[in-house]
């Protein structure tokens, strides 16, 4: 559950630390997941699931089969998405018609466990179900099936709407208080979300006969990856034991497209998804041809459930992940829009393929959301189109370990403020140079949003009238 919390406190963009007691001086506002240790409460707080429970008292309903099944709907701006386990109730005013939100004594109660809900989802539960036909025969992701499961739409990032529910929350709590609320943008300014184009190169497409090679020699042809590679925007070339080829046979043209600014990374087999000795013998090739580690690893299917993926990319001390090949369609099967950090390796949502009739709606999407995510482009013209679709909507062009770079880069991000009642002063350092943008919701009137350039532990101070 610590993973979902974190999650959760990052993808809001929030100024936030761990500590077994609140501070009233240094904090304004608490949050007190399930099953937290009782401290006092000292500031405005936020109490989740079986925590308020502990605190408060009040009714608990333990819903069978919950999960898989949900016992519960969250709704939130015409989207909804499931809660799973036990249900609360608190004899006090309840401040929604449709979700189990209360308020007592000047603190916020949920009705339900957000971060083990939150949980569920990170750990791909749904996809390992093995019921209701959640993966197709060739083992990918079947969003219909995850759709049917869920009681809501695939295409909303189901996890991301409880996150939003305590955003929400937490400024109803600010404004009560009088207090401003200050957070981080994860997008780079002048961004709208980040997009990593993702070739899984299959094949590509030079013959292996004797005539062919003196042909191909002869018209001095390129490869269908050497052409993509002059294009300006980063992308990342996914590369495995192909259909007709191996990584140490193209390992000049492999190296030249990390010379031009491109991402190389491990395609890796539906067996390496469960068995160490195989990832490990993939993974060694590439690194040797490349002559570097801390890979990231694509997975072309997964035979068992995402854990075991996981582990598999973790025991080879791979930089990222990313898990399971979608069927059809556009969705969030993990049901989050922005990678999320378990242990030491990093997952990175992936959301479909580039298809040329859908790919306006996903960048809407993509868009609309600020979602960091890949999205698979099998061939030459499907990469030109994503980047096309993407420019024209401001969507940040990357490759995973960029998008990983600035998460890591905006954690590092800590401030501290005080506020009192006409000015906002604070201080914000920074661990590693960063470009960000600061927005600060007052607890009445309109947003101000600050563009601030950090250097490595350099403090810069903020002093705003409200």
């Amino acid at each position: 559950m610590r993973e979902a919390i974190r999650y959760t406190l990052n993808f809001l963009g929030l100024f936030w630390e761990e500590v077994y007691e609140p501070d009233p001086i240094k904090h304004m506002v608490s949050i007190f997941p399930e099953e937290s240790e009782f401290v006092p409460v000292v500031t405005p707080s936020i109490f989740v699931g079986s925590a308020a429970l502990a605190y408060f008292g009040g009714d608990k309903v333990e819903v069978k089969r919950s999960p898989p099944m949900p016992s519960g709907f969250l709704e939130l701006n015409k989207e909804r998405s499931p809660f799973f386990g036990s249900k609360y109730s608190f004899d006090c005013e309840r401040l929604s018609r449709t979700n189990p939100i209360f308020r007592k004594d000047g603190n916020i109660l949920i009705g339900y466990d957000l971060f083990r809900t939150v949980a569920y989802f990170l750990m791909g539960a749904e996809l390992s179900l093995g019921i209701k036909q959640v993966k197709t025969p060739d083992n990918r992701i079947n969003l219909a099936a995850i759709s049917e499961i869920r009681g809501a739409e695939a295409k909303i990032p189901a996890a991301d709407l409880h996150a939003r529910l305590l955003l929400s929350l937490i400024l109803m709590l600010h404004k009560s208080e009088g207090l401003p609320l200050v957070l981080k943008r994860v997008s780079p300014p002048g961004r709208r979300g980040a997009l990593a184009i993702s070739v899984p190169v299959q094949r590509i497409g030079r013959s292996g006969s004797l005539i062919g090679k003196l042909k191909n020699i002869l018209r001095k042809r390129e490869i269908w990856i050497e052409r993509i590679s002059k294009v300006q925007d980063s992308i990342t070339f996914f590369t495995g034991r192909g259909e007709d080829y191996s990584p140490s046979s193209i390992g000049e043209s492999l190296l030249n497209l990390e010379e031009n600014g491109h991402e190389v990374g491990l395609l890796a087999s539906p067996k390496a998804s469960v068995s160490h000795d195989v990832i490990l013998d993939e993974y060694r090739e590439l690194a040797e041809t490349l002559k570097r580690g801390d890979l990231g690893i694509r997975f072309r299917s997964i035979e068992s459930t995402v854990n075991d993926a996981l582990e598999s990319a973790m025991f080879v001390k791979a930089r990222y992940a990313i898990v399971g090949e979608i069927y059809q369609g556009f969705g969030y099967p993990l049901g989050v829009s922005r990678p999320l950090k378990i242990g030491s390796l990093w997952s990175i949502p992936t959301v479909g393929r580039v298809r040329r009739e859908r790919i306006a709606e996903v960048m809407e999407e993509i868009a609309k959301r600020g979602s960091f995510v890949s999205l698979d482009a099998m061939t030459e013209l499907s990469v030109l189109t994503a980047i096309n679709e993407a420019s024209s909507r401001e969507i940040w062009i990357t490759t995973p370990s960029k998008m990983i770079e600035r998460l890591e880069g905006l954690q590092g991000v800590k401030g501290a403020f005080r506020y009192d009642r006409r000015y906002l002063e604070g201080k914000i350092t920074s661990q590693r140079q960063i470009d960000i943008q600061i927005l600060v919701i007052p607890p009445e009137g309109k947003e101000t949003v600050l563009e601030v350039s950090l250097e490595e532990d350099k403090p810069h101070q903020i002093n705003l009238r409200i």
